[in-house]
């Protein structure tokens, strides 16, 4: 890992990242739709962008593809409380509810004891 922790350009690879993800507790995956609303994958609830907290965003570059520009956020279900994470594209990739999600869901990053910027258990 660089210095500049959550940075893209280290050679972490996405399957690292979301390993990392799940062996701290965050194993729900969940759907994000065209408007930004995201499903829960275990009680299948539909939340609101604005609604969703964030508690971690780990960006990552291809390793072969620079312009491979993905973000891995934590987040929990507001009706169940399941830990997961969702996988978007970041840059000139992202879909409108990818954005819509990124720019309305609430930024809890610095209020847990989940890094911010990386996954857990990195630097």
């Amino acid at each position: 890992m660089t210095d500049n922790q959550g940075a893209p350009g280290d050679n972490t690879t996405l399957v690292e990242v979301l390993q990392s993800y799940e062996d701290a507790g965050w194993t729900t995956t969940f759907e994000v739709f065209d408007d930004g609303s995201v499903r829960c994958g275990i009680c299948q609830a539909v939340t609101a962008p604005g609604a969703l907290e964030i508690h971690s965003l780990r960006r990552l570059e291809g390793a072969s593809d620079p312009a491979d520009m993905l973000a891995v956020l934590a987040v929990r279900c507001p009706s169940c409380g399941a830990s997961g994470v969702i996988v978007v594209n970041f840059g000139p990739e992202m879909t409108e509810g990818q954005v819509r999600l990124l720019h309305e869901a609430e930024d809890r990053r610095f209020d847990g004891d989940t890094p911010p910027a990386a996954a857990p258990g990195e630097g």
